[in-house]
């Protein structure tokens, strides 16, 4: 379930795992994100994966649990992330655990911190970190190599991580890869912008999106509150008259003071804010889409592209938890023929290879009608969708596909179909101006003509320019 099913995918998945932390990490410093990745075949099927990075490093205090812990870190706010909850990490250093007892290797500096190196193994009964050795280590830049060694089969995943990499340019377009395998460089690529995104701002949560789990923790922070000034503390769009207009609903009153409330009293609390339909749509700034220029620059440097168009819906909702989707149509002779379009789909930022033909977007793109749009149907296209959420519903921890989510299915349904009329109109405007073109090019021969055989007729000398009279007929330059 983590994606660590196979030794393909568990060779995949720590990559994966390792470069999505980095470029969380590059996010929170600021960077223009420079990752290295280097796998060094230790014997048929033993490697070691090392993953470098350029980001804020981790503080040396908090290097054993942010590695050797199940389900430590600080991805629980409302802010969109690549990562879930610290899970990935932890899952790639257990399976190098298990499958040849090493310990990983940590490396790491931050910016008020010298270098440290940390060896350490996780302690699976008791969830903790078992550190075999610490030591003060130079380090020349801040950030963070973690080297893992694992039994896994790199001949068949390579292919894979190659395009892994290359779409990640693709969804971050400002960050740059380089892959090396026993010393041999494979890929280099990326760096398509020169700007990095606007920092990611993280909010409330919105009362939508609220389960017992959340409001317990927010009780354990605000608790001694009364429940008027606890709604507007612990939300986002709920100030004091939109927190009395819901206390009203609820007939509590709002000097009550939350840790006094029982059980069944909470449990109401937590289905009302779910169910009350006046509070207003969740902030949209804790997100981060590729947006408009990054998008279509980065798929025209990827892929040989002859035609894109881009296309967003704004922003929704599913449950209180805000999302964006965005999307590139593109055509070229690099993808397949096919009566629908290929589908990269990408969420937060990270491509999903896996677990395509089952998924919900998948199912979306099938229910468009592309015969509709001029010139889609049977021809080399694809569509690259980014989706990013504060709340990705992952149907599993392995976090290759998207659990039925119907606000989710039916925007990207939507998303297609806006796609497919943009290109039905770029297609369209294609095919007029060629028949255009193909008029202007037979009316100036055949006025070329007329001049030479008037200018015989007249005894003139010099044949009259037509390309003026051509020009007026279209209105347009010959050289369009």
């Amino acid at each position: 379930m983590a994606g660590f099913g196979n030794p393909t995918q568990a060779v995949y998945s720590t990559v994966r795992e390792l470069v999505e932390n980095s470029l969380d990490s590059c996010d929170d410093a600021q960077n223009f994100p420079k990752i290295d990745i280097d796998i060094q075949n230790l014997s048929a099927d033993t490697l070691t994966v090392t993953v470098s990075d350029n980001g804020t490093g981790v503080p040396p205090e908090q290097v054993p649990f942010a590695f050797g812990r199940v389900l430590y870190g600080s991805k629980y706010s409302q802010q969109q992330k690549r990562g879930t909850f610290g899970l990935g990490v932890t899952m790639a250093i257990l399976y190098g655990q298990i499958t040849t007892d090493s310990p990983v290797v940590i490396h790491t500096r931050t910016e008020t911190s010298g270098g440290h190196l940390y060896r350490l193994l996780v302690d699976v009964e008791n969830n903790l970190p078992l550190v075999e050795g610490k030591e003060d280590s130079p380090r020349a830049d801040i950030g963070t190599t973690v080297s893992v060694q694992l039994k896994g089969d790199l001949k068949r995943s390579q292919e894979r991580i190659v395009e892994y990499l290359r779409l990640s340019t693709l969804s971050t377009p400002h960050a740059e890869f380089t892959l090396r395998i026993d010393e041999d460089t494979q890929l280099e690529i990326g760096g398509w912008s020169k700007t990095i995104p606007e920092p990611i701002r993280p909010a409330k949560p919105h009362p939508r999106s609220v389960d017992m789990e959340v409001l317990r923790r927010l009780i354990s922070k605000h608790g001694e509150r009364n429940l008027e000034d606890f709604l507007c503390k612990s939300f986002q769009k709920i100030g004091k008259r939109t927190a009395s207009r819901f206390l009203r609903f609820m007939n509590f009153s709002p000097s009550r003071i939350v840790s006094d409330l029982n059980r069944d009293e909470l449990s109401h609390l937590a289905h009302a804010l779910r169910k009350y339909d006046g509070f207003e749509r969740p902030d949209s700034r804790c997100l981060s889409p590729i947006g408009k220029n990054e998008f279509l620059t980065a798929t025209r440097s990827v892929f040989n592209v002859e035609l894109a168009e881009y296309a967003s819906l704004g922003v929704n909702e599913w449950q209180g938890n805000p999302f964006v989707m965005e999307a590139v149509i593109a055509t070229g002779d690099e993808f397949p023929q096919s009566d629908i379009p290929t589908l990269f789909r990408f969420v937060n930022r990270v491509p999903l290879l896996y677990d395509a033909s089952d998924g919900i977007l998948t199912r979306a793109l099938k229910r468009v009608n592309w015969s509709r749009y001029n010139g889609t149907t049977s021809e080399p296209a694809a569509i690259f969708l980014h989706l990013c959420s504060t709340k990705i519903p992952f149907k599993a921890a392995g976090k290759q596909s998207l659990a039925s989510i119907p606000e989710i299915e039916h925007s990207s349904f939507q998303l297609f179909r806006e796609l497919g009329r943009k290109l039905g109109r770029i297609k369209g405007k294609s095919k007029r101006s060629a028949r255009e073109m193909k008029k202007m090019r037979e009316f100036s021969k055949s006025l070329r003509q007329i001049a030479r055989f008037g200018s015989a007729l007249a005894g003139c000398d010099d044949v009259p320019p037509t390309d003026g009279i051509v020009k007026q007929l279209f209105e347009v330059r010959l050289d369009e």
